[in-house]
């Protein structure tokens, strides 16, 4: 199974753009426009939605790479880095899990549940770091734990729906840019 790449692509689009290969330099440059317009409203709306699970829209802006449209490769693609946000960046929550009660996990929110993460608190520190384990040369190590990435939450706010409204908002911002492009 090939792993789904995330982008804009263009539905619909397709057959118009080869059309016009033959067209006026002009008119290429329109479509390229439409297209790269479309995307960074798109990078920007999925920030927003992701910023909704408790990390800053300028941090998962950020973590979100957005590919130009170009003359030989009419797509815009938006594709999330596998970058860890260090989890002082995010809203957290813990849930004791051991008897003694210095043991938490860390949840956070995805698409508007809670999802378990890597690493524990200690609940009664003052500090409250996410930790995690790991075991090097036979001896038990305690660190603070790297972040969590936004891949899932891009994967998670990218659905149909809003694959769907970003073909509707590209044909319109395409054909407005068009008919720009015809009263030159």
């Amino acid at each position: 199974m090939s792993a789904r790449q995330p982008g804009i692509q263009l539905d619909g689009l397709e057959s118009v753009v080869q059309s016009l290969d033959d067209m006026p330099q002009a008119i290429r440059r329109a479509t390229r426009a439409a297209i790269n317009d479309q995307g960074r409203d798109s990078k920007k709306e999925l920030a927003q939605r992701i910023a909704k699970d408790g990390v800053s829209r300028a941090k998962a802006g950020g973590q979100i790479a957005l590919r130009r449209a170009t003359n030989k490769e009419p797509v815009a693609v938006l594709a999330p880095t596998s970058r860890r946000i260090p989890y002082r960046f995010w809203k957290t929550t813990t849930r004791v899990t051991d008897s003694t009660g210095t043991r938490a996990s860390v949840w956070i929110r995805k698409g508007g549940q809670l999802m378990r993460v890597w690493g524990f608190v200690n609940p009664k520190s003052r500090n409250r770091a996410v930790l995690t384990r790991h075991r090097k040369a036979g001896e038990d190590r305690i660190a603070p734990a790297a972040g969590h990435s936004v891949k899932l939450h891009f994967q998670a706010a990218a659905d149909d729906s809003f694959r769907k409204s970003v073909g509707e908002d590209l044909s319109d911002k395409f054909l407005t840019r068009y008919n720009e492009q015809l009263k030159k």
